[in-house]
C-alpha cells in the first residue's frame, strides 16, 4: 500500500504551532477585518480572519482517545470520515473520559466556539441529537449541543454520489460532519489556558469525532444604522430557541413581514435592518429585493434561517433573490437535508444586477451560499460552512442574466461543500422544455483570489469552467474528498470554452480523490474535468502554485492548448508529480510549455513527469526533478519461470519504456503509482487484473528462467467474447515467441478461464513483453510450467522434406537446414503449393516457427497447417489464416495449436503479397 497522508502537514505559510502542539491556521472570515474584534494576521496565501482553526488531531487525545487519520489512497470510489476531515484526520471519543485538548495561543480570549464533528446517525436514519462537554482549565464549563440530522446520507444499493438516500441499511456513507456553534458561557477563555471536549457520562451518543474547532472573539453587535428599517417594525418576530438541525416548530413565520420591509426600503431608498436573533422563513417561498442595502448586528448575532417542509415536492428558488443589492453582516441558515427537492434545499442567495457586493454573511446548510451573475459584483469576507452543493458559484445565468463580468471572490472562507466550494462556471447555453436553446455572453475577467477551500466533500476546492481573462490567485486549497483540488477547464457539453485564464500562487494540499475509481488529480489542466471530454481549454497560465501531498497525480493535463506551466512546485504526490493524460483525462491531442517546475518527495515507481500520450506535445526546459527511473522489475526482484507472473507486476520505467499505453484507465490506484490499467478482480486469490486492453498497447516483464526449454504458458484470461489473435509475447529483440494467442470465451469481464500455448526461453534473465494485438479481455496472470520434453527440441532439425514443387535452386531441403539465409520457393502463380517434413514417427508437437531470410521486406503469406500420421490423410491443426512476416520480428512467425502427435506436419501456402509463390527458408517443429 502506498503511504501518502501527512495529516499534520498545512502549507507553511499558513501555519504557526502552539505550545502543545495545537495547530492554529489563519484562516477566513467571517466579517471583514476592520468590523472584527481581534487583529487579523495576514496570510500569504489564503484568506485573511479573525478566527483560528484548531485541528484536532493535531491537539492532545486523553483517556483513550484516537487519532484516526487517512494513510493510503483511497481505494474505493466512497467516503469515509477520514477522507471528508479536515487534514484528512480527526480524533475519536467513544468512551467516557475520553477528550481531546489544546492550548489557546492566540494571545487574546476566546468567547466564541464553532465545532465541526460528527455524530452517529439513528438507527433508521434522520439523526439524533447529543452534547459533548467543554471544559477549561481542566474544569467543566457547558454542553455543547451537537447533532446528526442534517448528515448522514447513504450510496449504497445504487444511490452512488447521491445525497438524498437516509436509510442506513443501504450502507457506504457519507456526508459525516456537520458544524455547530456557540458563546462561552461565563468568561471567555483567556489566552494561555487549556481547553477541551470530552465524553461525559451525560454525553449520550455512543461516539464524537472531533475534526478541528474555530476559535474566536467577536466584536459588540452592530448597532441599527441610521436611515434604516428593522424588520421587526413590520412584524417580524425573533425565536430564542435553538435550531441544532431542526426547526423550532413554534417559531413565527416571518417571511411576509420581512418582505413588508423590503418593499418599504426600497420605496423609500432605506436600509433593511436585521437585529439579534433567529427570524424564520417558512415555507417554499423565499424574498426578493432590488437595488437597497441588507445588513445585519453580524454573523454571530443575526439569523434568517429557513424552514421548509420535508419531504418538500416544490421547486425552490433561493431564499434571497437579490438585484444590484448589498447584503452584509448577518447569517443564514436553513433545515433542510439534502441537495435537491426532496430535502427542502434552496440556495441562500441568488443576486445579479451591476456592483452588488455580499460581505460578511455566514451560510450554512443551504443548497448553495451564493449564485451570482451581473457586472461588477464582490463577494468577500464571508464564511460558508456546511452546503449542500457550490458554496461560491460565479455564473452567467443568474435570476436570468446573460452576463458574468468583472466578478470577484475575494478573502471567503468555505469548508464543507457538497459540490464545488468557489466556481466560475460560464454557461454557453441552456436547453428549454420545448428543445429550443438559450444562449448567453461567455463570462470575462473574474477574479478568485485569497480564499481558503477546506475539505470539499463532493466537488473541486476551486473550479474555472468556461470563459476569458479570469485570475485566480492566492488562494488555498486543501483536503478534497474525491475530486480535484483546483481545476481549469470547461463545464459539459453546454459549457462556454475556456479561452485564458491565470492560475498563480496558489496552495493546493492533500487534494484529489477517487471519485467513480478514478484517481482524479490534485491541479487539473484540461477539459473533461466534470466527466465531459469536449470542448477547448486554451491559454491558460499556471505559474507559481505548491502542490502538496496529493492523493493521486500532482498536476495533470487532459486535451489542452497553449499552456503554460512554469515555476511550479509539486512535493510528495501520491502518484506522478506531472501527468499528461492521466487516469480517465484522456488527452488525445494538445500543447504546453512546461518550464521551470520543481517535484519532490516521489514514491517508488513513480515519475515526475508521464506523457501517456502520443498526440499532445509537450515542450520541456529548466525543469528540476529527479531523471527518469530506468526499467526494472517490479518489486526489485524478477519473477521467476517456471513459476506465475502476475498481469499487474509489469515493470517499472513509465509509458514507453516499461509500457506503452494509448489511454490510461485504472482504478487499482492503490497499487501501482502510475495509475495504469488496473482493476480488482474477483478471480481466485483477489488482487488485480491488467485490463482496457487495446491493440498497439504492450507491457513489459522482467523474468529469470531457470532453465532453457519449452514452456507450457497458461494465461489467465476473462474475455466476453472470443478474441481472436488477441496477443503474444515477444523476448527483448523483438522475436514473436508464440506467435497469435486466440483467446476463447469465458462470458464476461471478471468471469475466468485459462488459454494455454507455449514458449521456448533461453536460461537466465530476460524481458518479456505481453503484446495487446486487440482489445476486448482482461488478463490476471502468466503462469509458465515446464515443458515435458527437456531440453526444447526442434524436432524438424536435419529431417527430410517433400513439396508440391520448387522453382530454380530452392529445393524444400532448405527448410530443416537450420540455415535462415536458404529457403524453399515453390513454382511461381500456381497456388495452392505445400512443403512438409517428416519426422519419421509420430511425435506430439503444439508449435510450428516459420522463417523467411531476415533481410527480405515485409509480406504476408496466407498459411494453413496440417498434420498427419500416415501422409496421405491429414487434420488441420491451424485454419487458414493471413501471416505477416515482418522484418522487425525477424520474419519469424509461430503457429500454436494443442500438443498433438503427428509424422507428417505441413504447411499449404494459398497467397503471398511478396511474391506469387509459397516461400519458406526454416520450418521448426517444437516439441510439446
Amino acid at each position: 500500500m502506498l503511504t501518502i497522508l501527512r495529516p499534520r502537514r498545512l502549507a507553511a505559510v499558513v501555519v504557526a504551532v502552539g505550545a502543545v502542539g495545537a495547530m492554529c491556521v489563519s484562516v477566513p472570515p467571517a466579517v471583514a477585518a476592520p468590523t472584527t474584534g481581534a487583529a487579523a494576521p495576514t496570510a500569504a496565501v489564503g484568506a485573511t480572519t479573525s478566527f483560528k482553526i484548531y485541528e484536532a488531531e493535531a491537539g492532545v487525545p486523553a483517556g483513550g482517545a484516537a487519532v484516526r487519520s487517512l494513510t493510503s489512497a483511497p481505494t474505493t470510489q466512497y467516503s469515509s470520515a477520514s477522507l471528508e476531515a479536515s487534514g484528512h484526520a480527526y480524533v475519536h471519543l467513544d468512551g467516557t473520559g475520553q477528550s481531546v485538548q489544546w492550548t489557546n495561543t492566540t494571545g487574546q480570549p476566546i468567547s466564541f466556539l464553532n465545532v465541526r464533528a460528527s455524530i452517529p446517525d439513528s438507527a433508521s436514519g434522520g439523526g439524533i441529537t447529543g452534547t459533548l462537554d467543554l471544559y477549561v482549565n481542566g474544569v467543566f464549563r457547558q454542553a455543547l449541543n451537537l447533532n446528526s440530522k442534517q448528515t448522514w446520507v447513504y450510496e449504497g444499493n445504487g444511490n452512488y454520489n447521491t445525497s438524498d438516500n437516509q436509510n442506513p441499511a443501504d450502507g457506504d456513507p457519507r456526508v459525516f460532519w456537520d458544524e455547530s456553534h456557540t458563546f462561552v458561557t461565563g468568561a471567555p477563555i483567556p489566552a494561555g489556558a487549556t481547553f477541551s471536549l470530552r465524553k461525559d457520562a451525560a454525553n449520550s451518543a455512543s461516539f464524537y469525532d472531533v475534526d478541528s474547532v474555530d476559535v474566536e472573539n467577536p466584536p459588540a453587535p452592530q448597532a441599527q444604522p441610521a436611515n434604516s428599517i428593522s424588520i421587526t417594525s413590520c412584524g417580524a418576530v425573533a425565536s430564542s430557541a435553538p435550531t441544532n438541525g431542526a426547526a423550532d416548530s413554534q417559531a413565527v413565520d416571518s417571511r411576509a413581514a420581512i418582505q413588508t420591509c423590503i418593499d418599504q426600503a426600497q420605496t423609500q431608498g432605506r436600509i433593511l435592518w436585521i437585529p439579534q436573533g433567529t427570524f424564520y422563513v417558512k415555507g417554499t417561498a423565499g424574498l426578493n429585493a432590488q437595488g437597497i442595502t441588507i445588513a445585519g448586528a453580524g454573523l454571530w448575532y443575526s439569523t434568517i434561517y429557513r424552514d421548509v417542509p420535508v419531504p418538500n415536492t416544490t421547486p425552490l428558488a433561493a431564499l434571497f433573490d437579490l438585484t444590484s443589492c448589498t447584503v452584509r453582516n448577518f447569517h443564514i441558515d436553513a433545515n433542510a437535508v439534502s441537495r435537491s427537492t426532496i430535502g427542502g434545499d434552496g440556495g441562500a442567495m441568488d443576486t445579479t444586477g451591476t456592483d452588488w457586493l455580499a460581505e460578511g454573511i455566514w451560510t450554512q446548510h443551504t443548497m448553495s451560499g451564493f449564485w451570482a451573475s451581473g457586472t461588477g459584483g464582490t463577494v468577500k469576507n464571508s464564511r460558508l460552512t456546511s452546503i449542500w452543493a457550490d458554496g461560491i458559484n460565479v455564473n452567467n445565468v443568474s435570476l436570468n442574466a446573460d452576463t458574468g463580468n468583472d466578478l470577484t471572490v475575494t478573502n471567503n472562507f468555505v469548508r464543507g461543500t457538497g459540490d464545488d466550494a468557489i466556481a466560475i462556471n460560464s454557461v454557453n447555453y441552456n436547453t428549454n422544455g420545448d428543445g429550443s436553446q438559450t444562449f448567453y455572453h461567455p463570462m470575462t475577467n473574474v477574479t478568485v483570489s485569497d480564499n481558503t477551500s477546506i475539505a470539499p466533500w463532493g466537488g473541486k476546492g476551486v473550479g474555472i469552467y468556461g470563459g476569458s481573462g479570469h485570475q485566480v490567485r492566492n488562494n488555498y486549497i486543501s483536503d478534497t474528498a474525491r475530486y480535484i483540488g483546483l481545476g481549469a477547464g470547461r463545464f459539459g457539453v453546454n459549457g462556454s470554452d475556456l479561452l485564458s485564464a491565470t492560475v498563480t500562487g496558489n496552495t493546493v494540499v492533500r487534494s484529489g480523490g477517487n471519485a467513480y475509481s478514478q484517481g482524479q488529480p490534485a491541479l487539473h489542466i484540461g477539459n473533461g474535468g466534470d466527466g465531459q471530454n469536449t470542448g477547448i481549454v486554451d491559454k491558460v497560465t499556471v505559474t507559481g502554485n505548491t502542490v502538496n501531498d496529493s492523493l493521486y497525480d500532482g498536476i495533470a493535463f487532459s486535451t489542452s492548448t497553449n499552456t503554460l506551466l512554469q515555476d511550479n512546485t509539486v512535493n510528495a504526490p501520491g502518484r506522478n508529480g506531472i501527468a499528461i493524460s492521466p487516469s480517465f483525462y484522456p488527452a488525445p491531442t494538445g500543447s504546453a510549455t512546461i518550464t521551470g517546475n520543481t517535484v519532490t518527495g516521489l514514491t517508488a515507481g513513480a515519475s515526475a513527469f508521464v506523457n501517456n500520450s502520443t498526440g499532445f506535445t509537450a515542450t520541456l526546459s529548466d525543469n528540476h526533478w529527479p531523471p527518469p527511473a530506468p526499467e526494472a522489475p517490479y518489486g526489485g526482484t524478477p519473477a521467476a519461470v517456471p513459476g506465475t507472473v502476475q498481469a499487474e507486476n509489469y515493470d517499472t520505467g513509465g509509458q514507453g519504456v516499461a509500457y506503452n499505453v494509448t489511454s490510461v484507465n485504472g482504478n487499482a490506484n492503490s497499487y501501482r503509482a502510475d495509475g495504469i490499467d488496473l482493476d480488482n478482480t474477483s478471480d481466485t486469490g483477489g488482487g488485480y487484473n491488467l485490463g482496457w486492453t487495446g491493440a498497439g498497447q504492450w507491457f513489459r516483464y522482467t523474468v529469470d528462467v531457470a532453465t532453457a526449454g519449452t514452456y507450457t504458458l497458461d494465461l489467465r484470461v476473462a474475455v466476453p467474447t472470443a478474441a481472436p489473435g488477441a496477443l503474444h509475447l515477444s523476448d527483448a529483440s523483438g522475436t514473436n515467441l508464440t506467435g497469435p494467442v486466440d483467446l476463447p470465451a469465458t462470458g464476461d469481464w471478471q468471469t475466468w478461464g485459462t488459454a494455454t500455448t507455449h514458449v521456448t526461453l533461453p536460461a537466465g534473465r530476460q524481458i518479456l513483453t505481453l503484446h495487446q494485438d486487440t482489445g476486448g479481455w482482461n488478463i490476471n496472470y502468466l503462469s509458465f510450467t515446464g515443458s515435458t520434453d527437456t531440453p526444447a527440441t526442434n524436432l524438424a532439425a536435419g529431417r527430410p522434406t517433400s513439396e508440391s514443387s520448387h522453382t530454380d535452386v530452392y529445393p524444400s531441403s532448405n527448410v530443416t537446414d537450420g540455415n535462415q539465409g536458404s529457403y524453399w520457393e515453390s513454382a511461381n502463380h500456381r497456388f495452392p503449393q505445400w512443403v512438409q517434413v517428416d519426422l519419421g514417427a509420430a511425435r506430439s508437437a503444439s508449435r510450428v516457427v516459420l522463417q523467411l531470410p531476415t533481410t527480405w521486406g515485409a509480406r504476408s503469406q496466407t498459411l494453413t497447417l496440417a498434420g498427419s500420421t500416415d501422409g496421405t490423410t491429414f487434420t488441420t491443426l491451424k485454419p487458414s489464416a493471413a501471416y505477416a512476416f515482418d522484418p522487425s520480428t525477424k520474419n519469424t512467425v509461430t503457429l500454436t495449436f494443442p500438443a498433438t502427435a503427428q509424422r507428417y506436419y505441413r504447411v499449404t501456402v494459398t497467397a503471398n503479397n511478396g511474391w506469387p509463390a509459397g516461400q519458406v527458408s526454416e520450418f521448426q517443429i517444437w516439441a510439446a
